[in-house]
């Protein structure tokens, strides 16, 4: 008897350890990228993340997404809507853009929702490398064969990269994929620091680095 209370005292324990531990907000920094996983306010994880492959160019402007194809990452308050699994990543985590304020500034602006563009993620490293990034490889003659190797070795971690998304290493991105629940809130700033916001968008740092 005394071996099973001592059983379950200590499941409560884990379990109890555990739910303090839930992640109930992730905050994102898109200058800093940085992303950050938060428990009753408490950080529990820190990931340094990659956004557009646009943000390589020195004249390119941050701000928030407006139209499809623009290479934004959105501004504002979201959630996640879906965990995803074997699409063009092994993992990700689907955001709910655009939400009602990003649908209002459309219509006063004379878009359509489809217009505004959609699939928001946080993902790991691709399959296989997409369009804008075998474009932008191809410029220093890297041969097809060693391409997806290379980009993983040194493009990835080093560069921004995706196409308005958020990314991590596939390690981390397993990690996330099993702290965060459908229906877990994102807040996407531009700055960590409020102050900042008047900086001119061309002085932003990159390129970013995992490590």
């Amino acid at each position: 008897m005394k071996k099973l209370v001592a059983v379950m005292m200590a499941f409560l324990f884990v379990a109890s350890a555990f739910s303090e531990d839930k992640i109930d907000h992730i905050l994102v920094y898109k200058n800093e990228r940085k992303m950050i996983l938060l428990s009753k306010n408490q950080i529990i994880k820190e990931y340094n993340i990659a956004l557009s492959i646009a943000h390589n160019n020195p004249l390119f402007e941050m701000g928030p997404k407006r139209l499809r194809g623009d290479q934004r990452t959105p501004e504002g308050e979201y959630k996640i809507v879906k965990k995803r699994v074997k699409t063009g990543y092994p993992k990700s985590l689907l955001i709910n853009y655009p939400n009602e304020k990003d649908i209002e500034w459309g219509k006063a602006n004379g878009y359509s929702k489809n217009e505004l563009g959609d699939l928001i993620l946080i993902h790991g490293f691709p399959y296989r490398p997409n369009s804008a990034v075998r474009n932008f490889v191809s410029k220093f003659g890297v041969e097809e064969d060693t391409l997806d190797s290379w980009l993983r070795d040194f493009f990835y971690p080093n560069f921004d990269w995706t196409n308005g998304c958020m990314a991590v290493t596939d390690e981390e991105m397993n990690e996330i994929f099993d702290l965060i629940e459908e229906g877990t809130p994102i807040t996407i700033k531009r700055y960590e620091n409020e102050s900042r916001s008047h900086i001119p968008n061309h002085l932003e740092a990159y390129p970013i680095s995992y490590y």
